[in-house]
C-alpha cells in the first residue's frame, strides 16, 4: 500500500518537502507504525523528528497502533509551539475560531465576546518577547495545520463551554512573521461571574497550547534559527492542565 503523509514545520523543513510517499509492502491491517517505520527507513534525516512527533490522521491524533486506509488523510505533527481576508474592529462576522495572517485586534475581541448577560470579560495575548532562556529574538515565524488546527480549537471551546456552560469563547491565532511585541494569540472570554471568566481563559491558553498544531519558528539575533518545541515529553491527547511549554 502506497501512502502519502503531509509534513509541516521542522519536518518539512528536515525533508525540503511538504509531502512525501511511502510504501507498506505486508498485509493489511496497517497501522501508523507502519508508516512511522516506513518513513524511518526511506527518510532518515526524520528519525530524530519521529522520535518525538505524533501522526495525526483525518484531522485527529493517532497513536502508533490506529489502523489505516489508502484514502486516508495522515500527517507528521512535530511538537507544537505552544488566511482569512482583514475585518473591520465592528464587524459582528468575527468568527469565534480563526487563523490568519492579519494583525489581531484586541478591541475586536473584546468587542465579540461581549454580552449582556457577561459580568466578566477577561482577554488573554500573547505577543512576541524579546529574549527567550537569555537569547535574544529579532522575529518568529508562525505554522499551522490549518484544517487541523481549526478543529482542535473547536474542540477547545467546546471543552470550555462543557465546564463553564455560561462561558463565550473565542480563539484567534495568527501565522506568518511576526515582529518583537506582535500578538501570535487572542482568547476572548465571557461569563457572568469573573472566577469563571479567568479559569476559563486559563483552560483555553493551556489546552490550545498543548493540541493545537500551531508551530513557532525563532529567528536569534544571533543569526541561529530554531523551531520552538516542548523541552520534554509531548501529549497532545492527554487530559493535563497547565503550559508545560509556555512559547508566547
Amino acid at each position: 500500500m502506497n501512502v502519502h503523509v503531509r509534513l509541516f514545520a521542522a519536518a518539512a523543513e528536515a525533508c525540503g518537502k511538504e509531502q512525501i510517499e511511502v510504501s507498506i509492502e505486508h498485509r493489511a491491517p496497517h497501522t501508523i507504525a507502519d508508516v512511522r517505520d516506513a518513513i524511518a527507513a526511506a527518510y532518515p534525516m526524520l528519525e530524530e523528528i519521529l522520535r518525538r512527533a505524533w501522526f495525526a490522521v483525518n484531522e485527529e491524533y493517532a497513536t502508533h497502533d490506529v489502523t489505516i486506509q489508502e484514502k486516508d488523510r495522515i500527517a507528521i505533527i512535530p511538537p507544537v509551539s505552544g488566511g482569512s481576508q482583514p475585518q473591520s474592529l465592528r464587524d459582528t462576522t468575527w468568527p469565534d475560531l480563526l487563523i490568519t495572517r492579519d494583525i489581531l485586534s484586541v478591541n475586536a475581541m473584546y468587542d465579540h465576546v461581549l454580552r449582556a448577560a457577561a459580568g466578566a470579560v477577561v482577554l488573554f495575548s500573547g505577543t512576541v518577547r524579546e529574549f527567550t532562556r537569555g537569547r535574544q529574538t529579532d522575529y518568529l515565524e508562525y505554522e499551522a495545520y490549518e484544517e487541523m488546527a481549526l478543529e482542535k480549537m473547536r474542540a477547545v471551546k467546546n471543552a470550555c463551554v462543557d465546564r463553564w456552560p455560561d462561558a463565550h469563547v473565542a480563539l484567534w491565532h495568527r501565522v506568518g512573521r511576526l515582529a518583537l511585541t506582535e500578538t501570535s494569540v487572542l482568547i476572548g472570554v465571557s461569563t457572568p461571574h469573573r472566577k469563571d471568566a479567568f479559569a476559563a481563559g486559563q483552560f483555553a491558553i493551556d489546552t490550545l497550547k498543548r493540541t493545537v498544531p500551531i508551530w513557532k519558528k525563532e529567528f536569534f539575533s544571533d543569526g541561529q534559527v530554531e523551531w520552538v518545541g516542548p523541552d520534554g515529553p509531548w501529549n497532545p491527547t492527554s487530559d493535563q492542565e497547565g503550559d508545560p511549554h509556555a512559547t508566547s
